[in-house]
């Protein structure tokens, strides 16, 4: 059965909202984009993350050169981050047509409402001073193939760990953070995204036209993020995630609460 061609305006619109989400948070959009494909365009979990997989490419293009131009970008950092996201990104497009729908949408719930909680608890953490000793960078490597399967699994680009990982662990400074996972998800999500159509997943079309859409709000956001407070921030994108894992795996909540009260109901 062929699916639903979807209309262009919804796409746009998904495209402008990923976008900016994309600029404020560095979080590349797929926070946005699976859900929206999943409740507005009728896709499957599947499809969706591998759409999402192919729009995050001009999203985080548009990020990395809004955030460049305030010097925010750390490319020494990005580097072993990148290289480990590639690998986690191919392993993970190989496993997204094999794993479980409901699976997918636990997982991006789960991954959303724990990064939800970190920014409640700590909210607008204090920067320190970047540190590039070879072996903290080595370190990122492997970090890298963890979040690069998460993120071709998920479709959310990996940027809701990466920078709380860069926060915590490097006393990287917000707009920094940003900035680079931006940086990472670009290689990321070409080779995750050429990996999915490969496979038959995913719309090059709805891609074109939500990644294309949300250039422009991206590179506008992105100027407000490095002068943003950053608790503000925090919070803000706190409530973003909660929103939007619930919604995603809302569908999956109310069977199990129709299964609950059937055996008393019969």
């Amino acid at each position: 059965m062929r699916s639903v061609i979807a209309p262009r305006w919804k796409l746009a619109l998904i495209g402008l909202v990923a976008g900016a989400m994309s600029g404020l948070f560095g979080i590349g959009g797929g926070v946005v984009i699976v859900p929206a494909l999943v409740a507005w365009c009728r896709r499957d979990q599947r499809q969706a993350v591998a759409t999402s997989f192919l729009a995050l490419g001009p999203l985080a293009l548009a990020g990395v050169v809004g955030y460049a131009l305030h010097g925010q970008v750390d490319v020494l950092i990005a580097v072993p981050l990148a290289a480990g996201s590639m690998i986690g990104a191919w392993i993970g497009a190989a496993l997204l047509s094999r794993a479980p729908l409901a699976f997918l949408r636990w997982l991006f719930a789960v991954v959303a409402l724990a990064t939800a909680a970190k920014l409640a608890f700590d909210p607008g953490m204090a920067p320190g001073e970047v540190d590039h000793e070879w072996w903290r960078l080595a370190l990122l490597l492997p970090v890298g193939v963890l979040i690069g399967v998460l993120a071709a699994l998920t479709g959310i680009g990996g940027g809701a760990v990466m920078v709380p990982v860069m926060q915590l662990g490097f006393h990287v400074p917000a707009a920094l953070a940003k900035g680079t996972s931006l940086l990472v998800i670009l290689p990321t999500s070409a080779l995750g995204g050429w990996r999915n159509l490969r496979n038959g997943n995913g719309s090059l079309r709805d891609a074109a036209w939500i990644g294309g859409s949300g250039v422009v709000a991206t590179v506008a956001t992105s100027q407000w993020a490095v002068v943003m407070d950053q608790t503000l921030s925090d919070v803000l994108f706190g409530c973003l995630l909660v929103f939007v894992a619930v919604r995603t795996i809302w569908g999956d909540l109310r069977k199990l609460v129709s299964r609950g009260k059937a055996p008393s109901e019969s």
